[in-house]
């Protein structure tokens, strides 16, 4: 098959050779009025920004020897005002105290001191970084500082889940603490935490299932949890058991007993929550959320006599309230309240209906940030995609 030609209409050779003879001459005499070539117009480029100023960021600068922190992040400043993460070079002052990967995590190595500083540009900024043994394991409930109404800490593990030491590095305790303070803002009131010559008592426990074997026992599971509890460090009648569980259960974040002596969350990094309980210092993120609304289940809230009580123990007047159950996932703002409008479920003051202010597992601190009508501190920061907290109960 022969080529096909396109020819457009009123078009010839002789014509083609002429126009191009047109533009020969036009390019070469200039083709602008008074034969001045014309010049293109310029469009100025903006300086490019210049780096000003280099800012490590860590979470914290507490290390646990064998604890992995971070990356950390190094941010740089320009002379515009604006920010960003920069792609620095880490290096640790003392290796045999803190190592420095080249990815900016550090490790905990030995006892001391050391400074991580980040190199970028011709800047340097630095950290210094205190590295502490891990608290010392115990495997059971140890002697009690206080009698009475307490609530003892429990870090289970499935007999096939990595240990990542929640207890000896620190994070569980440091959960609680974000709790307590928030809750003496929030409502003058903390919980009667068991503690050990000062120190929350934290148990460890491994159990006599896998992981798979757990997840998806959906509410049996904190059956089976109190149990595994009970077998391995007895019961003192007067305990609630709050267990952090590494391994998932059916999508859920928690579950408790209602009332009843278990709360649990269940903090495995597939699970409810990529942030991790005690991730932050003095913030109360989701697990910690989710250990405040178990506990309450475990103090009876909320009660059937309550007026905003849902089909569930939840409450549904509010989307705010930590014991709120719905569908709206991702609502909250910037508050969490316990107990929106003080009618529910806590302070409430009705002698005829539960009010878990009156348990014997708090101890009053002050009158709380409602009462004294003042601003939250910034401790909050719970992902709105994890809002309503996703709860199971038996």
């Amino acid at each position: 098959m022969g080529a096909h030609r396109i020819r457009l209409a009123g078009w010839s050779p002789r014509r083609a050779s002429l126009l191009l003879g047109a533009v020969a001459f036009t390019l070469s005499c200039g083709g602008g009025e008074n034969g001045s070539t014309p010049v293109a117009p310029t469009t100025s480029r903006p300086a490019p920004r210049q780096l000003t100023g280099l800012e490590v960021v860590a979470e914290r600068t507490a290390v646990r020897v064998g604890e992995v922190l971070g990356p950390l992040v190094a941010y740089g400043r320009y002379d515009d005002g604006t920010t960003g993460p920069v792609g620095a070079t880490w290096t640790s002052s003392d290796p045999g105290v803190l190592e420095a990967a080249e990815d900016g995590a550090v490790t905990g190595i030995g006892v001391g001191v050391a400074e991580v500083s980040a190199s970028f540009e011709g800047l340097t900024d630095a950290l210094d970084f205190a590295v502490d043994e891990p608290t010392p394991r115990a495997t059971r409930d140890q002697p009690n500082d206080f009698d009475g109404p307490q609530i003892h800490v429990v870090y289970a593990l499935p007999s096939d889940v990595d240990d990542e030491n929640l207890d000896r590095y620190g994070d569980i305790a440091r959960s609680f603490e974000a709790m307590q303070d928030w809750l003496g803002e929030e409502i003058g009131y903390r919980l009667r935490l068991d503690t050990h010559d000062g120190a929350l008592d934290v148990t460890y426990l491994r159990l006599p299932f896998t992981h798979q074997e757990g997840d998806g026992t959906t509410t049996d599971l904190i059956q089976v949890l109190g149990e595994a509890v009970r077998d391995a460090i007895g019961d003192s009648g007067q305990k609630i058991y709050a267990i952090y569980y590494a391994g998932r259960n059916a999508g859920l974040c928690g579950t408790a007993n209602l009332p009843g002596p278990n709360a649990a969350v269940y903090v495995h990094r597939e699970g409810c929550s990529s942030t991790l309980p005690g991730a932050k210092p003095g913030v109360v993120s989701t697990y910690e959320a989710v250990m405040v609304h178990e506990i309450l289940h475990a103090f009876g809230a909320v009660p059937q006599c309550a007026p905003n009580r849902g089909t569930s123990a939840h409450v549904q007047d509010s989307p705010e309230d930590l014991m709120y159950a719905g569908a709206e996932r991702g609502t909250r703002g910037e508050e969490a309240l316990i107990d929106f409008g003080r009618d529910d479920f806590f302070a409430h003051g009705r002698t005829d209906c539960l009010d878990t202010a009156n348990s014997g597992f708090w101890e009053r601190v002050g009158p709380g940030r409602a009462a004294l009508r003042v601003p939250r501190s910034e401790r909050i920061d719970i992902p709105a995609a994890d809002w309503p907290l996703r709860c199971g109960l038996e």
